[in-house]
């Protein structure tokens, strides 16, 4: 769920009207975001919509355009909060705003995996909001698109902030792992010993694969990957996985 500080949209609201009692127009708002936060999102972005026609100022506009962004997210109306995010951003002087509405629009093209656009929005969150504590999860998305799309040194600036920032976490562990690698590969198959993979290897030649065996750890235990290619973008990786899983449908892309 996207988080809102209720408290600032009520702050922002009794700013605007200073000593004077609350419009009906900045009420609807902050009944709009109650909505919001008692999950009656359909609610809550039928008030924005009214707000935003309504709105004759446009001293609030920012704020509604996000929460009908938010509502229509937990909607799964993606293309509808991308539009009313950016509207936030285009009519927001705030940037604690502007930097929650980046970070939105780059989780949605992330999960869409349009890593490109992700890495630009998550950077501009970064930017526009510089005072805003660190957050791992952005972090970590920001490094892994720019690895996505071929940026490999460009990722472990974000990388290496998170594991600084977050040593203990999960997300730090998986950031670390990832800091040593610098291409996509396709993994065939993972064997308890060496020999039952190098088996596999020679089955994938005959087949035009070329593959080799990788020693790895996991907790202790010892695994040995078939591995082949190198691939330097994500969407590289994927049309080859594409190609392989037509014989080898457990094919897998690993960093």
């Amino acid at each position: 769920m996207r988080k809102w500080m209720f408290g600032g949209i009520l702050t922002a609201i009794g700013l605007m009207s200073g000593c004077a009692a609350p419009s009906a127009q900045t009420t609807s708002l902050a009944a709009g975001y109650q909505s919001y936060q008692q999950g009656q999102f359909v609610a809550a972005e039928n008030t924005a919509r009214a707000f935003i026609a309504e709105d004759t100022t446009g001293h609030n506009l920012a704020e509604a355009y996000y929460l009908a962004a938010i509502s229509e997210e937990h909607q799964a109306e993606l293309a509808l909060a991308e539009r009313d995010y950016s509207l936030a951003i285009n009519h927001s002087q705030r940037p604690d705003l502007q930097g929650k509405s980046y970070r939105a629009l780059g989780d949605i093209s992330y999960v869409q995996a349009r890593f490109n656009r992700a890495a630009s929005d998550y950077r501009n969150a970064l930017s526009v909001d510089s005072s805003a504590p660190p957050d791992q999860r952005m972090l970590y998305r920001l490094g892994t698109s720019l690895e996505n799309t071929g940026h490999w040194n460009a990722a472990r600036q974000y990388l290496d902030q998170l594991i600084a920032g977050f040593p203990n976490s999960p997300l730090a562990k998986r950031a670390l792992q990832r800091l040593s690698m610098n291409h996509f590969s396709l993994q065939f198959g993972a064997w308890n010993n060496a020999p039952a993979a190098w088996k596999q290897v020679a089955t994938l030649r005959t087949q035009g694969v070329q593959a080799s065996v990788v020693p790895h750890t996991v907790a202790g235990n010892s695994l040995f990957l078939v591995q082949g290619g190198i691939y330097m973008t994500y969407s590289a990786a994927m049309a080859a996985r594409s190609t392989a899983a037509v014989r080898i449908p457990q094919v897998i892309i690993v960093p």
